[in-house]
């Protein structure tokens, strides 16, 4: 495409209205679940309702404004400010709030409150129907567990602080303080993933034996789910860490899920050993040909009968050959624990599935680290603050995944997600919403995702 077809095709795209759009085409009632939530200020002194907050917080993330300050320079503007006023519906609204409102009012809210809008948000695109022939052997919700840093410290910071000592260079070791979350993510397609849950990973106190660990954050995160999402057909997916026999009995027998862990002998040696085993006497099936590099499948079921082990596992495992840079060819080899049965039917789907968690952990945390999000940035130095503009974050994710996927120009015009968000602060600043852009946000329409 010239560049002349570029800048004509550009113009069909209407940036902040369109993301309007896809935004009530698919959560029509957000702006009342915002309101809804409990208002933790004195209502005898507010000026700001919590929609306008709400959706300033949002429009921050979507539009790339990676500080507080930015976003307050960014948006200090009359079209910015006649925007949020139609999102938000507040009339009243003559200015934009500062971030020292918006942090202040993070500072009071429960982050309950934005784990329930979030509940919402994901409860009515399940409801909706429009994923379902993307869940795993068409019946199983993919639930991806992953734990990421956010903040790194110094000196103390709070009480919740996890320590750890780094070895420097002089020989010296040095106290760091730091804050981890577990992050529980949903597959609706493998363009829109988004956050299902969120537990943080923190001390109680400060003098405590034993620091919080992401299995028991993981523990503590299954339950929540189990307790928002009850009758929800689910298979947890998670890398080698959760491949244990205490996440396996918690997800089969107390929650009525399935799990498909990653497999590496370090964590389950004895399965290990009695998989070999198998193998070596033919008991395993084999299959050639499969997924894109045309690479070999084996499988075999029921391993820990082998093993000796309690819970159910099924071993299979896919390898391809490679070439690097350097012209040299390498094996690259992938093995799983599934309590799902692998069959010859399946077995594509199981190792596309398996092989999709490491794509989604590492692209997803690294867009939200590096890309758009910058979520290791610090907001507010204020505990609870920070965890809602986490939490806000992932809301805003939701948003976004879903305009990305539904834009018709991005793959066409080969554009950045960069680019895009910096295409919605541009359309935000500089586009006054008329009468007929207000329409064509709140008329029923039909949505397609590609």
């Amino acid at each position: 495409m010239r560049k002349r077809e570029k800048r004509e095709r550009k113009k069909q795209d209407r940036g902040i209205v369109d993301f309007m759009m896809v935004t009530n085409h698919f959560f029509h009632a957000l702006r009342e679940w915002i309101l809804e939530m409990d208002d933790p200020r004195n209502q005898s002194y507010i000026t700001y309702t919590q929609a306008d907050l709400g959706y300033m917080a949002i429009l921050k993330n979507v539009c790339g404004q990676h500080s507080m300050r930015e976003m307050d320079d960014n948006f200090n503007k009359e079209t910015c400010i006649d925007t949020l006023r139609l999102m938000s519906g507040n009339r009243e609204l003559t200015e934009m709030p500062h971030y020292d409102t918006l942090n202040y009012y993070l500072e009071k809210l429960s982050p309950d409150c934005l784990s329930d809008l979030r509940k919402k948000m994901v409860t009515s695109l399940i409801r909706g129907k429009q994923f379902n022939r993307n869940r795993l052997l068409r019946k199983y919700w993919r639930v991806i567990l992953d734990g990421t840093g956010l903040f790194c410290f110094k000196e103390k910071h709070c009480d919740n602080c996890l320590c750890t000592e780094k070895q420097m260079p002089d020989g010296k070791k040095m106290k760091l303080y730091y804050h981890k979350v577990l992050e529980a993510k949903i597959v609706l397609s493998d363009n829109v993933v988004i956050s299902l849950g969120t537990e943080f990973i923190e001390n109680e106190k400060e003098d405590v034996e034993k620091q919080d660990c992401e299995i028991n954050a993981a523990k503590r995160l299954l339950e929540k789910i189990k307790k928002d999402y009850p009758r929800l057909p689910i298979c947890i997916q998670g890398d080698a860490l959760y491949a244990a026999e205490s996440m396996m009995e918690l997800c089969r027998e107390r929650y009525h899920w399935e799990y498909l862990f990653t497999q590496k002998e370090t964590r389950q040696k004895v399965l290990d050993e009695s998989y070999e085993w198998i193998k070596s006497g033919d008991g395993a099936e084999k299959i050639k040909g499969l997924c894109e590099e045309k690479g070999t499948a084996c499988y075999a079921n029921h391993v820990e009968e082998v093993a000796g082990k309690k819970e159910v596992m099924n071993v299979f495992e896919y390898e391809y050959e490679t070439e690097s840079k350097e012209g040299k060819t390498h094996t690259v080899r992938f093995r799983w624990i599934s309590s799902l049965e692998v069959t010859k039917r399946n077995i594509e789907e199981m190792i596309l599935a398996g092989r999709g968690r490491w794509k989604i952990e590492n692209e997803g945390f690294n867009n939200q680290k590096n890309g758009l999000y910058r979520i290791e940035h610090l907001n507010s130095h204020n505990s609870n603050a920070m965890k809602n503009h986490y939490l806000l974050t992932q809301i805003a994710d939701i948003l976004m995944q879903l305009y990305l996927a539904w834009n018709p120009y991005i793959k066409e015009l080969k554009q950045t997600i960069k680019n895009t968000s910096s295409g919605l602060l541009e359309s935000f600043r500089g586009l006054a919403v008329t009468e007929e852009d207000v329409s064509y946000i709140f008329r029923y329409t039909t949505v397609y995702l590609e």
